[in-house]
């Protein structure tokens, strides 16, 4: 039913392609293979970017019943596809991205072969981005205009241990702090002086103060510094903070704490400019997406599968679409584990269970 050795070849072919986040050139090379693939099997197929997004639908009409997700970036930079190629181990598969996404991309693209053969009428669209590993910054309004006019969204990162699927995943932050004081000779007048790093450590301090690990939610201070000399009082001061959450209204207790210390300086002559960047709404299943979910699991049982469903601190594009309320389930591709390591693998034997429980599911919508 399913032809493992044509998704093998594909997957070889996709993974020894170098497609790192920063290089669109290389990420145009899979969107054209990929959007010329969807073409010759008679998708409606539009590019953005330069061939580095890929909207493809099978109907076109404006809504849809199906969105397969997928993103076509890597973590790696370019030569790593040579320096390591794709290669297989017994029941594992290695090379850069093979799980996270390249498999997949492939994976979603055989599902929906079997599922336009068998059920024609299936509205199914396509949505493949270059820059969910850093953040979708690009790609998430249109994902989110697209997601508006499907039923449901099955986002094809890789799949946990134990068939596991994601269930949920807390939203995140960058927070960047940057403090300007005034120098000052520290033997001589240190009195002269309003020290960065001093006021520095108290956001710190008091952003820290703010987490809650049974809520969910963790601020992290990832890179600071300051200063010029130890016999100066530090002029300027820089903080980075990964802030991640569960619940939604987190984001704004903590963004209250910032301008409420932004305006309340304890050192006298410091200022702060604060930057939140890359702020990303947490993915928690709603009511029609635990019916999914249910779903799921009876498609699962009927298969003679066991799964199970993790919640992670991780974010994907699933976020991004789950947030606007659409039923979302993401970690929909084949099982791999290491991902953003050298020793990243792909367990091959799940391909095939992936491919009949995604279609099970999917048939009974």
């Amino acid at each position: 039913m399913w032809n493992m050795e044509q998704f093998r070849k594909e997957l070889a072919e996709i993974v020894n392609l170098d497609s790192s986040s920063e290089n669109l050139q290389d990420i145009a090379v899979i969107g054209r293979m990929l959007a010329n693939r969807l073409r010759d099997e008679g998708y409606l197929v539009e590019t953005f970017d330069e061939d580095t997004r890929i909207e493809a639908r099978t109907h076109s009409e404006k809504d849809f019943d199906v969105m397969f997700v997928g993103h076509m970036d890597t973590v790696f930079p370019k030569g790593t596809a040579a320096e390591r190629p794709y290669r297989e181990e017994g029941n594992l598969a290695y090379g850069p991205g093979v799980a996270d996404m390249k498999a997949g991309l492939i994976l979603a693209i055989h599902l929906a072969q079997r599922l336009r053969e068998e059920r024609p009428e299936l509205r199914i669209c396509f949505a493949f981005n270059s820059d969910e590993e850093i953040g979708s910054g690009r790609s998430k309004t249109w994902l989110q205009g697209l997601a508006k006019h499907t039923r449901y969204a099955f986002v094809f990162e890789p799949g946990r241990l134990n068939n596991g699927f994601v269930r949920s995943r807390k939203g995140g932050a960058d927070l960047e702090v940057s403090f300007q004081g005034i120098a000052a000779h520290a033997g001589v007048a240190p009195e002269k002086g309003a020290n960065a790093l001093v006021e520095m450590a108290r956001w710190i301090t008091e952003l820290t103060a703010l987490q809650d690990f049974d809520a969910g939610t963790s601020i992290t201070a990832g890179i600071a510094s300051g200063g010029t000399a130890v016999n100066v009082v530090a002029e300027h001061a820089q903080v980075k903070l990964d802030i991640r959450f569960k619940n939604p209204g987190e984001i704004e207790r903590i963004r209250e704490t910032v301008s409420r210390l932004q305006q309340n300086p304890v050192v006298s002559g410091v200022s702060a400019g604060v930057v939140f960047k890359d702020v990303v709404m947490p993915m928690n299943p709603s009511e029609v997406t635990e019916h999914l979910m249910q779903k799921m699991n009876q498609a699962a049982s009927g298969l003679g599968q066991s799964i199970c469903w993790i919640d992670t601190g991780g974010v994907s594009d699933a976020n991004h679409i789950a947030s606007l309320g659409v039923p979302t389930l993401c970690g929909c591709g084949p099982v791999g584990n290491d991902m953003h390591s050298s020793g990243e693998y792909l367990e091959l034997d799940t391909i095939e269970k992936r491919l009949e429980l995604m279609y099970r599911l999917i048939v009974q919508l």
